[in-house]
C-alpha cells in the first residue's frame, strides 16, 4: 500500500478487507510522477493519494469478480490501473474483465493490460460494475509477471497524534473487535452485490496497518 501524505501531515485512508501487518510507504518520486502524469494525460480534476501495488504471475488464476471497496474513496473520483511487464515485447498477459452485478447477464466487456497502459474508470461504474484482472488465455504458455499500481483518491485522511490514528470527524480510528470484523465483511459482500450500496460512518479497521504512521 502506497500513500500520498498531505502538507500538515495528514494521511490517505483506503480501508479493505486485506489485513497487513506493515505500515503503508510513502510515495516516493517515482510513484508522484507516475499519479500525475495519469492525471493530466486523463484530464481528471482530483489527483490520487492512494495506491496499491500487485504483482501477478500465470499461477493466480483465481481472482473472482468485484468491486474495488470504495468505503474511503472520494465521491466523483476515479480509479486507475497502471500496468507492467518483466518481458514487454511478449503483449500483454492479463485482462480486465467488467461485467454487471445484476444475475440477467447484461453489461460485460473486457480491456487488455498493456504494458505502461492505463485503465481509468470512475467510482460510480465502481458502484455499477463488478470487474476482476483473468489471465488471457491465449498467454498461458509463456509466464510474464505481471505488475500493477491502482491509484485511488481518499476522502478519508486520518492524522497521527500521541500513537493514535485520528479520523476526519475527531474519533479514534480503531482496530475491529470480532462482531465489527463480521459486519465489515457483511458490508462488503453487500457492496459487490448491490449497485446502490452505500457505507454508514465506521471508526475501526481490521487491519492493523492503517493504525500505523506510514514510512
Amino acid at each position: 500500500m502506497l500513500t500520498r501524505t498531505d502538507e500538515a501531515g495528514g494521511v490517505p485512508l483506503v480501508r479493505t478487507t486485506t489485513r497487513y501487518g506493515s505500515p503503508a510507504q510513502r510515495f516516493r518520486a517515482v510513484h508522484e510522477r507516475l499519479a500525475r502524469r495519469i492525471q493530466e494525460r486523463t484530464a481528471l480534476s482530483a489527483g490520487f493519494n492512494n495506491a496499491l501495488i500487485e504483482s501477478y504471475t500465470n499461477a493466480y488464476t483465481t481472482m473472482g469478480g468485484h468491486s474495488d471497496q470504495a468505503l474511503d474513496l472520494a465521491d466523483e473520483s476515479f480509479i486507475a490501473v497502471f500496468s507492467c511487464y518483466r518481458d514487454p515485447e511478449a503483449g500483454p498477459s492479463r485482462k480486465l474483465i467488467f461485467e454487471s452485478k445484476g444475475s440477467d447477464g447484461g453489461e460485460k466487456f473486457e480491456i487488455p493490460l498493456t504494458h505502461h497502459g492505463v485503465v481509468v474508470f470512475s467510482v460510480d461504474t465502481n458502484r455499477r460494475l463488478r470487474h476482476k484482472i483473468v489471465l488471457d488465455a491465449s498467454a498461458r504458455a509463456v509466464d510474464n509477471p505481471w505488475l500493477g499500481v491502482t491509484f485511488r483518491t481518499s476522502k478519508t485522511v486520518v492524522r497521527f497524534r500521541d500513537g493514535d490514528a485520528w479520523l476526519p470527524q475527531g474519533e479514534r480510528l480503531t482496530l475491529a473487535d470480532d462482531e465489527q470484523s463480521r459486519e465489515f465483511y457483511q458490508l462488503r459482500r453487500r457492496e459487490n452485490r448491490e449497485t446502490d450500496f452505500t457505507y454508514p460512518p465506521l471508526t475501526y479497521t481490521v487491519s492493523e496497518s492503517d493504525l500505523m504512521p506510514p514510512v
